[in-house]
């Protein structure tokens, strides 16, 4: 979710057409919070990507170790490496969404700048071209990432009605009548994958855990005839500690996306306050110190 902070930037600056209350220290603020809130989720998603790929490495030395030796033409390792490319696609499946996550999340960013561009710009009409196609690549991916879920996701959120404040005038006025509802959609369809993503490796953090347990823990304290003490006690604790963080950080950051979707609706109705956005940006601020002081 790279460059995620222009998205946040931008929802405060439609604030500003709507109430003029905005002030340039606060934007300054909010872009600095947006950039690290950014980097951080980023860093997250490594993470999930990351666990992912060890999660299935762990499950294939599991199985290669209860299959016992074989030669490449038994039926054995047939099986095995049939069960290799299965678990793989799987892989390949998830990374495909994580990838498709950046991507839409780029062309949401894309249109909040436009939308910007529209707002002021002497030639309407080519903004809103180039609005209407960044709108279109936005939901094809949101389209695509609903394809690539393994769960069924519902696309349409549940909302109340979006009414524009007043203050919110011409081009810009005409474009938000008619996409504030996607918009929110798209939010909310980001929200819901990383969510998803955050229960998937939840249970991956588990699979690899019960599966390292054995592989470093017990085989050796079993089978190894003389074991290091030291670094026994030092990889047992590494293995049933390692990545328990990542969890709850993933779905902190889906929270976020909750708070923006709720920021996004404040801006353009004009309720959005100097509090609201000053609360905002201290959750940000705590959310990426956690993710970078704990790596």
């Amino acid at each position: 979710m790279r460059n995620f902070h222009k998205t946040f930037v931008v929802v405060a600056i439609i604030a500003t057409f709507a109430s003029g209350c905005r002030s340039t220290d606060e934007y300054k603020k909010f872009a600095e919070t947006g950039n690290s809130f950014a980097e951080a989720t980023n860093s997250l998603l490594e993470d999930a990507e990351k666990i992912t790929i060890n999660t299935t490495s762990e499950r294939l030395l599991s199985d290669r170790r209860t299959s016992g030796e074989f030669q490449p033409s038994d039926e054995a390792a047939k099986k095995f490496i049939a069960r290799y490319t299965e678990l793989s696609e799987e892989d390949k499946k998830r990374l495909e969404l994580i990838k498709e996550l950046r991507r839409h999340n780029q062309f949401l960013q894309a249109y909040f700048n436009k939308l910007i561009e529209l707002a002021g710009s002497d030639s309407p009409d080519r903004s809103k071209a180039a609005v209407e196609s960044i709108a279109s690549n936005l939901q094809n991916s949101g389209s695509k990432l609903v394809s690539l879920s393994p769960i069924k996701i519902d696309r349409l959120a549940s909302v109340t009605k979006i009414v524009l404040d007043a203050r919110i005038r011409g081009a810009m006025r005409e474009e938000l009548e008619k996409r504030k509802y996607a918009i929110y959609q798209e939010i909310t369809l980001q929200e819901k994958v990383l969510k998803q993503i955050s229960d998937s490796v939840e249970e991956d953090i588990k699979t690899i855990r019960k599966l390292q347990e054995y592989r470093l823990v017990l085989e050796p304290l079993t089978q190894s005839p003389e074991v290091n003490e030291d670094t026994w006690i030092a990889t047992r604790y590494q293995v049933l500690t390692q990545d328990a963080e990542v969890v709850t950080k993933i779905k902190n950051a889906s929270d976020k996306l909750t708070n923006l979707k709720e920021i996004f609706i404040a801006s353009i109705e004009g309720d959005l306050t100097g509090e609201i956005l000053e609360n905002f940006i201290q959750e940000t601020k705590s959310f990426s110190a956690l993710v970078y002081n704990q790596k």
